[in-house]
């Protein structure tokens, strides 16, 4: 089992007000179980460019390897969303990218 840094790029239909972003900042903040409710120091956890609605997640996940690590990031990512109100066809997610790896 691995810690893994996952870059999840995506794009938005709808804009992100501030209530929505915080609902999906709770959602991803603490998604490490030991952390529930922590933000991971030095990640910034969300890029977004309203003007061409697009996003970047940086999340931190246990996983046994890359992809399992890479598929929790979706899942997360589709989870947040959702609980930020949006419906799943208003948010494309894009190939997830392993940025950081912690096997220690």
């Amino acid at each position: 089992m691995g810690s893994y840094v996952i870059t999840v790029p995506g794009t938005v239909r709808q804009p992100l007000e501030e209530p929505a972003r915080r609902a999906l900042l709770a959602v991803v903040h603490g998604a490490d179980p030991e952390e529930v409710g922590a933000q991971v120091p030095d990640l910034d956890v969300l890029t977004l460019d309203e003007s061409g609605g697009t996003f970047v997640l940086r999340l931190e996940v246990d996983a046994p390897d890359r992809t399992a690590a890479g598929e929790a990031a979706v899942d997360l990512t589709r989870r947040a969303f959702a609980e930020a109100g949006y419906e799943a066809d208003a948010v494309g997610v894009g190939a997830p990218v392993v940025t950081g790896i912690d096997v220690g």
